[in-house]
C-alpha cells in the first residue's frame, strides 16, 4: 500500500534526525575528563536513589526506544544494587532556548546525571561547563558533546557510523550489480547528506567507500547529492530538487544518514511513480521496521539496522556503575548495524 506522502505529512514535523551519532572505533577504555572523578563518586556509601535526567533534541521513534531502554534498564539495575531509580525522559522539540532551560531544571532537581543528545553541537562546551560547575556528570548518546576542533569532551555512546555508512554501502553496491543496473543510462544514483551536523558525515562517507570499493567509479556520471538538516519535509525539498531536475533518471538508488531521509525522498519517488523501479536504504530502522508490518515503503528495500535500545541500555549501565561502584564510564562506546529486509527483520529487532 503506498503511503508515503500521507505519512510524511502526518508526520514530518514530528519526526526529528533519527540517531546520527558516530564514531570509527567500536569502543575506548579511556575516560573523559568531563566526568566528576570516579573516586569520589561513590564514597558516601550505599546509594539509595537516583536521579536521572534524559535530555534530548525529539521524540523520533529512535529516542523514545532508546529512552524506554534507559528506564527499563535503571529499573533492573536500581533492584540489583537496591536503589530507587527516577527516570526523567524529556523533549526539547530541537529548540536550543528550550534545551538549556532543561538543562538547568535537572540540575536544579539534583540531577544525579544527565544522558542527552544535544540539538545544536555548537552549545556542547558551554553546557559540559555548565554541568561540570554543578557537579553533575553528563553523557552524550547519538551526538556527541563536542568543542570547536570536533573532539569529543563527555563521555559518548552511539553508533559506529562509518562502518554502518560502510555496511550500507556494500548492500546497495550488491543490489546494483545483482538487478544489472550499471550500464542502464536511465539509473541514477543518489547520496542524501547530513553535511552540517558532524556525526553524519561519517555514515555518508562510509557508503561512498563501499560503493568505490566494489563497484569503482560506475554511475559517476549520474552520481549526485541532496543534503538536508534533519527533517522529513527537508530531505523532501532536497531530493525533489535534484529527482524533478533529472526526468532522465528512471531508477534512483538512493544512500540516506537517517531514516527520515527515506520517509522524504521516499515521498518524492511516489509522487514521481518511480517507486516501484528505485531502491532506497535505510540507516536505522527503528521507523521502517514499524511501517514493514503494514506494508509501507516497499521503495526501502533493506537497511542497516542499529537500535537505540542498545546505546541506551549501555549509556545508562556505565552510569549506573559509575555512580554506585565508582566505575570509570567509558569515553566512547559505538553499536555496529546488520542488514535487515522486510523478510527477515523480525530476526533481528529488539
Amino acid at each position: 500500500m503506498k503511503k508515503f506522502v500521507s505519512l510524511l505529512l502526518a508526520g514530518m514535523m514530528a519526526l526529528s534526525l533519527v540517531a546520527c551519532g558516530g564514531s570509527d572505533s567500536s569502543s575506548s577504555a579511556a575516560s573523559v575528563g568531563s566526568t566528576p572523578d570516579a573516586s569520589s563518586a561513590a564514597a558516601g556509601g550505599k546509594v539509595e536513589a537516583l536521579n536521572i535526567y534524559g535530555i534530548y533534541k525529539s521524540e523520533s521513534t529512535y529516542f523514545v526506544n532508546e529512552a524506554a531502554s534507559i528506564e527499563k534498564t535503571l529499573s533492573e539495575l536500581g533492584e540489583k544494587y537496591g536503589f530507587e531509580a527516577t527516570w526523567h525522559f524529556n523533549n526539547c522539540d530541537g529548540d536550543p532556548e528550550k534545551y538549556m532551560t532543561l538543562i538547568d531544571t535537572a540540575i536544579a532537581d539534583n540531577a544525579d546525571a544527565i544522558v542527552t543528545c544535544i540539538p545544536d553541537q555548537t552549545m556542547s562546551q558551554s553546557v559540559v561547563d555548565k554541568c561540570n560547575e554543578a557537579g553533575v556528570p553528563i553523557i552524550a548518546v547519538d551526538d556527541g558533546l563536542i568543542d570547536t576542533e570536533g573532539n569529543k569532551i563527555a563521555p559518548w555512546f552511539g553508533i559506529d557510523a562509518y562502518n554502518i555508512g560502510y555496511t550500507a554501502g556494500e548492500w546497495m553496491a550488491d543490489y546494483a550489480k545483482e538487478n544489472d543496473l550499471l550500464d542502464d543510462p536511465s539509473v541514477g544514483l543518489l547520496y542524501m547528506t547530513m553535511e552540517t551536523v558532524s556525526s553524519c558525515v561519517p555514515r555518508t562517507e562510509g557508503e561512498k567507500d563501499a560503493w568505490k570499493d566494489k563497484l569503482g567509479d560506475a554511475l559517476s556520471d549520474r552520481t549526485y547529492e541532496a543534503d538536508y538538516v534533519s527533517m522529513s519535509e527537508e530531505a523532501y525539498n532536497s531530493a525533489s530538487a535534484v529527482i524533478t531536475a533529472h526526468p532522465e533518471i528512471k531508477t534512483w538508488l538512493v544512500m540516506t544518514p537517517s531514516e527520515n531521509g527515506v520517509l522524504g525522498c521516499g515521498a518524492v519517488l511516489e509522487e514521481a511513480g518511480l517507486d516501484g523501479t528505485s531502491c532506497i536504504i535505510a540507516l536505522g530502522a527503528d521507523e521502517m521496521v514499524n511501517q514493514w508490518a503494514d506494508g509501507n515503503y516497499s521503495v526501502c528495500r533493506a537497511s542497516a539496522y542499529f537500535s537505540g535500545k542498545v546505546v541506551g541500555k549501555e549509556a545508562i549501565t556505565a552510569v549506573v556503575e559509575y555512580l554506585v561502584n565508582g566505575t570509570e564510564i567509558p569515553a566512547e562506546y559505538a553499536t555496529p548495524a546488520v542488514i535487515v529486509t522486510p523478510d527477515n527483520y523480525a530476526d533481528y529487532v529488539l
